[in-house]
């Protein structure tokens, strides 16, 4: 009989491993730096240029020609390309270090001669605009080692003369129509958000003034997209009163104000817009998600329409001068690859991903599902789901060990679904059988003001019941196994898991928190959210009610409530969350005899910059879910070693893993 209970117990488990694909990716090939960056097309449509992160390409920019996109040339400068920027006639011009100077260099596709533009010493060097009108010159803010000499240049890319156009004035954005004329500026005001103007009668006028919204932390959703070639219109995002940020018109010499595309549920963001050849956004996005595209022009439409059959989920990356070719990329959560697009053909050339590292490996598929809460509220989420164990409806086809993921800010809601710094862990988790939930919740930015008023003082309450509600919604779809879900998050994830983990102990199986807000009282009283944003939106600890919410909110009010176990993880040098705050909840957890796993890395801030971290980090944390979760784990090898920690809890169980 025991025989045959133990069987019972072990068939799912069968089942599930024997579906899932049983390649494992090494974890360091998700920590490489992508091997392809800065991709432009040229403004004929011809080409297709690149930087490369390999011995002998920091000299480097390569290209590609569409018509024979597998063969790949090199146009060499003389020294470190920082930044570089393809002209008119197959040129590129390119921001050059050589030892502590930089430089401005010329060539051509055509050439293998480079030539220094002779200007005057600079320390920085930001490339703004080219004019058809006039293809051998470009525009740029340059900061001169003698500050007296910095201002907006129009830079002579043959004769290497300079012309001063003015200063920036302190402006964030400047645009110019096609004779170099000013247009259009964005600036900072004194209300903490931003102000756009237009240039009319020889004087900037201030057309949208917005006040600081939790989206200027992300750098703010109301911005210039584009200006029209005539200098007549200026195209941007605006919510100013208004729940969702537009897509509008600006008319320079009037100042009228109409809209042209917006979203019933989500901002249209400053980003991701077609322009064509007039400056005009032909669509612009709101993601929910995945892309939301919406149309000012419908001619383009049908040009989407085919993009989304042939590639999925598609990102436009930049379009030629005439707007007849375009370069687009994937979208799937996995590495962007990158295609040229003839409209006119309705021709798609495949080129390259910006990640080769993991070619010869299956990643899964993901797919966007709207998740409605107890009170009615409609979210977005993304599900991963392993490789071939989809169905057509996105969730897997049988229920699998979970991992749902909170991201930080909390007011960075659009910054995660389409980032690979995220996107690499869900595909890591997933190739380990996961079913991966990269979720959203009131209080984050992306999806209206109302949306992210609805999380002011709800951290520990209603912010806290979306979760959950995720995760009933996940085991009631039959995408996760109620007995192995995990949660994981960093920063404002991070709080969300070690709340979490004491608010609903038996919801899930474990918690992986990093670098997480433990007490929010203490935290409140910090210099960095010692201010009216964290006072209203979270909590104010200098009155009487404002501290009572905090500490009722706090994960350190529930430690004796968690019965599952808990990884926690920070850096020494975090300027946000001090490494104090985790060492207090370790501290809490451990004498209450609670299962708690926590090393720190002395030489990391807040969010792990050294790819190092993060491959140690996963070596732990892996078998951390694998025994408490069920997902599977690499074998560890020398991975944990490559990682500066040191081990508070859990040192025998860490060095048991070695």
């Amino acid at each position: 009989m025991r025989l045959f209970t133990t069987l019972l117990f072990l068939l799912p488990c069968w089942l599930l491993f024997s579906q899932i694909p049983q390649d494992l990716v090494p974890r360091e090939l998700f920590f490489k730096e992508k091997d392809k960056t800065h991709i432009h097309l040229s403004k004929d449509g011809e080409y297709v240029f690149y930087k490369k992160k390999e011995a002998d390409g920091e000299n480097i920019v390569f290209h590609v020609a569409v018509s024979s996109p597998l063969v790949e040339r090199k146009n060499e400068f003389d020294g470190v390309v920082v930044d570089y920027l393809p002209t008119y006639d197959e040129g590129i011009f390119a921001v050059v270090k050589q030892d502590t100077n930089l430089i401005a260099q010329f060539t051509t596709t055509k050439s293998n001669k480079v030539r220094t533009l002779d200007f005057f010493p600079f320390s920085q060097l930001t490339m703004m605009q080219l004019s058809a009108r006039f293809p051998n010159k470009i525009l740029a803010d340059v900061k001169a080692k003698d500050e007296s000499q910095s201002g907006v240049y129009l830079l002579d890319l043959l004769s290497g003369s300079t012309k001063r156009m003015g200063q920036m004035d302190g402006f964030k954005q400047m645009l110019f129509d096609q004779n170099f004329s000013k247009v259009a500026a964005l600036g900072s005001n004194e209300l903490g958000g931003h102000t756009i103007y237009r240039y009319q009668g020889g004087k900037w006028e201030p057309v949208l003034e917005f006040p600081f919204n939790p989206d200027m932390l992300i750098g703010g959703l109301s911005r210039i997209i584009s200006v029209s070639t005539d200098g007549t219109t200026i195209y941007a995002t605006d919510n100013f009163e208004k729940d969702k940020t537009t897509l509008v018109s600006i008319d320079v010499e009037s100042g009228q104000i109409s809209e042209l595309a917006n979203d019933p549920d989500a901002d249209i963001i400053p980003y991701g817009a077609s322009i064509d050849a007039t400056g005009k956004p032909t669509s612009a996005v709101a993601l929910w998600g995945d892309t939301r595209r919406h149309f000012s022009d419908e001619k383009v439409r049908s040009d989407f329409v085919f993009l989304d059959k042939e590639i999925g989920n598609n990102g436009f990356v930049e379009a030629s001068q005439d707007d007849k070719t375009w370069l687009v990329r994937s979208l799937d959560g996995g590495p962007a690859t990158y295609y040229v697009f003839n409209r006119d053909e309705q021709k798609l050339t495949k080129l390259f991903n910006d990640y080769s590292y993991l070619n010869d490996y299956d990643l899964c598929t993901r797919k966007a599902h709207t998740i409605t809460t107890r009170d009615g509220l409609k979210l977005p989420a993304h599900v991963y789901v392993p490789s071939g164990m989809a169905k057509a409806d996105g969730t897997p086809k049988v229920p699998l060990p979970t991992i749902v993921y909170i991201h930080g800010g909390p007011w960075a809601g659009v910054t995660h679904w389409n980032s690979w710094y995220h996107t690499r862990n869900f595909q890591l988790l997933a190739n380990r059988g996961y079913a991966v939930i990269s979720m959203e919740f009131r209080g984050t930015t992306g999806l209206g003001k109302a949306i992210c008023d609805a999380g002011n003082q709800q951290w520990g309450a209603n912010m806290h019941n979306d979760i959950v509600d995720v995760v009933t919604w996940a085991n009631r779809s039959g995408i996760s196994n109620p007995r192995r879900v995990a949660l994981w998050g960093w920063s404002y994830g991070g709080y969300a898991t070690n709340f979490a983990m004491g608010a609903a102990p038996d919801l899930f199986s474990c918690g992986v928190s990093m670098y997480g807000i433990c007490d929010l009282y203490e935290f409140t009283k910090l210099p960095f959210a010692d201010n009216s944003l964290w006072r209203s939106r979270v909590g104010d600890p200098n009155t009487e009610e404002g501290a009572a919410l905090l500490k009722e909110q706090s994960p350190s009010t529930y430690v004796k409530n968690i019965n599952s176990p808990i990884l926690l993880t920070t850096g020494s040098l975090d300027d946000r969350v001090p490494q104090s705050q985790v060492d207090h909840f370790a501290n809490a957890l451990n004498e209450a005899k609670k299962k708690v796993v926590y090393f720190y890395y002395p030489e990391e801030g807040h969010d792990y910059s050294q790819p190092e971290s993060w491959v140690s980090f996963w070596a732990i944390a892996e078998d951390f879910l694998h025994r408490h979760t069920g997902g599977r784990k690499q074998n560890n090898d020398s991975d944990i070693e490559k990682g500066k920690f040191t081990i508070v809890y859990g040192a025998d169980y860490i060095k048991g893993l070695e």
